[in-house]
């Protein structure tokens, strides 16, 4: 029971965060003055988001945009009063200096609703504006050290995950490709092992958004030493899954050309389709190295040993893999030309 409580605390943070930061916030409003502490629990619950980085950036915009939405409403609304026309001057000068400043969408969002609220509020409550600056600046700092500093998100382990799945997904594309080569690239087969090509291309995207969203938010966790060290691992295995999805594409690709061509003959099929077999054991050999918390381990050189170029064939490698690449080449432009 103890341990399913400790690994709710670790991996369910935004369940919790939000309303311990926003009960502290609110308490710390009113112990600095407020009358209006709601709009510190109110930044709170905007910038708790997935992702560290998400939340310092939009922390940061709230704080930015309300400092510059009041002090403009501040100093301009007494000599145009409240009405719809008024508001919308305001509305249209704000974002304009907004825009010329460069800021962002969302900081532009934020200047808008200061400069509504303020107007609005500060006729009928005066420590309005005060309130709303001193009151989001609590909420951010509140929000920001609660998220970071206590059982920050584990981004790092989210991306070892995603890229475990694409592993496994490619070892089994490579068995698959194995059945398919082995009964002779039947072209019935051909476009279904493409579409299932495609969807491992966005598993592989998705494995490095993730593990593009963990060196982000790493960026801004003074504890994340150890995070760090298993982020750059993992990194350089995600450019073996990278190499082995290209090179798993191109042996398809060079396969269905063969067969094409009439002299894939059943001694060269069985043999790549038991190359291909061996080359899947392979990938999932390496995988399971991406759960070890260890240093990673390579894979032994045996478990790929009956993969060789023939001492024949030496002398003629890569004038062909040269002459296969320039002419997929031609093919794509030709085939684009054709297209438009």
């Amino acid at each position: 029971m103890t341990h399913k409580m400790i690994d709710f605390i670790k991996t369910k943070g935004f369940v919790w965060k939000i309303p311990l930061a926003s009960a502290l916030s609110w308490a710390l409003a009113e112990w600095a003055g407020s009358k209006h502490p709601y709009l510190a629990p109110l930044t709170v619950i905007l910038s708790i988001q997935l992702t560290v980085d998400k939340s310092i950036q939009f922390a940061w915009q709230r704080v930015l945009g309300t400092i510059g939405g009041v002090l403009f409403t501040v100093w301009i609304a007494p000599y145009v009063g409240l009405s719809g026309w008024s508001l919308g001057l305001l509305l249209l000068v704000g974002t304009m200096i907004a825009a010329w400043l460069k800021w962002d969408h969302a900081l532009m969002v934020q200047v808008s609703l200061s400069i509504l609220l303020v107007m609005y509020f500060q006729s009928k409550m005066p420590s309005y504006p005060l309130d709303r600056i001193r009151d989001t600046v609590i909420g951010a700092i509140v929000a920001l050290l609660i998220h970071v500093m206590v059982f920050p998100p584990d981004s790092v382990n989210k991306a070892r995950k995603k890229m475990i799945h694409f592993a496994d997904h490619l070892s089994n594309h490579f068995i698959t490709t194995a059945h398919w080569v082995e009964e002779g690239c039947p072209l019935s087969n051909t476009q279904i092992l493409q579409t299932k090509l495609q969807t491992l291309f966005q598993e592989l995207h998705q494995a490095t958004t993730e593990l593009d969203k963990a060196e982000q938010s790493l960026r801004y966790n003074p504890f994340g030493t150890k995070k760090r060290a298993a982020l750059k691992q993992l990194t350089r295995q995600m450019e073996h899954l990278r190499s082995g999805y290209a090179n798993l594409a191109d042996m398809i690709r060079v396969c269905a050309k063969w067969s094409e061509s009439g002299n894939f003959e059943k001694t060269n099929q069985r043999l790549w389709a038991d190359h291909l077999n061996t080359l899947a054991k392979l990938v999932k050999q390496w995988s399971q190295g991406l759960n070890d918390p260890e240093p990673f381990r390579p894979v032994s050189k045996e478990s790929a040993l009956p993969i060789k170029t023939p001492v024949q064939m030496e002398n003629y490698l890569y004038p062909l893999a040269l002459y296969t690449n320039a002419e997929q080449v031609v093919q794509d432009f030709q085939d684009s030309d054709r297209i438009l």
